[in-house]
């Protein structure tokens, strides 16, 4: 996926802890007030989201207390299919954090350490530094150095009709000299799609099982995530289909204003680059508010294992690195967290999950117009959300 602007809060207030208590598993949240969805309605309606245009869904959760959950425009223009709460997007970039959380997991379980070199689980990879091998740590916090997979050429398709991870693996040692590593690790923070690559790939090394699988079964359907699935196969994205949980066309601005369709998961389209782990997540508000529950509740992971994923770093030429183990963390002068989350922008997707901890509050904004600024719309929303407190 492409690389991504993560600052979402610019000077926010003291906060008073960085995670939320957990909340209980059976909701009791009150609908959003009218006045609040009338001033949602009215910011979407001026991003130029229309009823006949691709749009947008907007998750907003308080826990315990209220949320809002909406989808404007269509998922699919061509067959006039609207955007729902069940409506799944590719998650672009916000994928990352659930790749973390596999390998957070297998940390916890004992699989794997953060400090093992990465060549102990891809031992194809390259040798860039024998003083300073790539660690774990360095793919989650984006300081390995290495070269962007995206930009290696000629890379032969073992399924002929699409490229996986594995085709791209190789590839590293084979195309060194032309595509070597960009600094040494641990040198500086420089995100780079190839970290989460490796990372999906060491997942499965480490569980020998499929990505897929073991997100499926360690992660996904612990949170309760039924709807969510990774597209690494051209059958992928029928695999949980049901009449109202279809799947988004993510669509660019065409020459002429038109919108045209430029990613979609099958059978809608056949997308020929099928690679995991720094995206290909497709999911829906109501298992990314399931998913957000998870976390809060530390049911995929401890408390602990959650604060040293927020921690901040400090990378070789002294700047502090606030992107965590898949987790962006946002805090104020005085350094404490405001809240944590993450970016996502792919091929006409447009992606956002934050969870504010100074208000208790978390946001999601899945978009499949390709023009839509999560950014600029995150900070009217917020606004609109304090001026209407239900």
């Amino acid at each position: 996926m492409n690389a991504i602007s993560f600052y979402i809060v610019r000077a926010v207030s003291v906060v008073t802890a960085f995670l939320i208590a957990t909340t209980p598993t059976v909701r009791a949240e009150a609908p959003a007030t009218p006045e609040l969805v009338h001033a949602i309605d009215a910011l979407v309606a001026k991003a130029g989201v229309g009823p006949h245009t691709p749009g947008v869904a907007i998750l907003i959760v308080q826990p315990g207390k209220w949320r809002f959950a909406k989808g404007y425009g269509l998922a699919d223009v061509e067959n006039e299919k609207p955007i729902n709460r069940k409506t799944r997007f590719e998650l672009a970039s916000v994928s990352k954090t659930f790749t973390a959380t596999a390998v957070l997991i297998l940390h916890e379980r004992g699989k794997l350490s953060l400090d093992d070199d990465v060549r102990k689980f891809l031992p194809e990879l390259p040798v860039y530094n024998r003083a300073r091998p790539i660690r774990i740590h360095d793919l989650l916090r984006h300081v390995s150095g290495l070269p962007d997979y995206m930009e290696i050429e000629d890379v032969p398709a073992a399924h002929k009709a699409y490229w996986t991870n594995d085709d791209y693996l190789p590839e590293f040692a084979k195309q060194q000299k032309k595509f070597p590593a960009k600094f040494t690790a641990g040198e500086r923070f420089a995100y780079n799609n190839t970290n989460y690559l490796l990372l999906a790939a060491l997942v499965g090394r480490a569980t020998k099982q499929p990505f897929r699988d073991f997100m499926r079964e360690s992660v996904f359907e612990p949170a309760g995530m039924r709807a969510t699935f990774v597209c690494d196969h051209p059958r992928a994205g029928t695999t949980y289909a049901a009449a109202d949980c279809y799947n988004a066309i993510g669509y660019q601005k065409g020459k002429r204003g038109a919108w045209v369709a430029s990613w979609g998961a099958p059978p809608a389209r056949h997308e020929e680059v099928l690679t995991v782990g720094d995206g290909a997540v497709w999911s829906n508000l109501e298992d990314m508010e399931r998913w957000d529950q998870a976390i809060r509740q530390h049911k995929l992971i401890k408390a602990e294992t959650m604060r040293e994923a927020l921690s901040r770093t400090l990378t070789d030429d002294g700047t502090v690195n606030d992107y965590g183990l898949g987790w962006q963390a946002y805090r104020n002068d005085e350094g404490k967290i405001n809240g944590f989350g993450h970016q996502g922008e792919w091929a006409g997707f447009r992606t956002l999950y934050y969870q504010y901890t100074l208000a208790d509050r978390t946001t999601v904004i899945l978009s499949n117009r390709g023009n839509f600024d999560t950014d600029r719309f995150w900070y009217p929303l917020e606004e609109a959300v304090e001026a209407h407190q239900p």
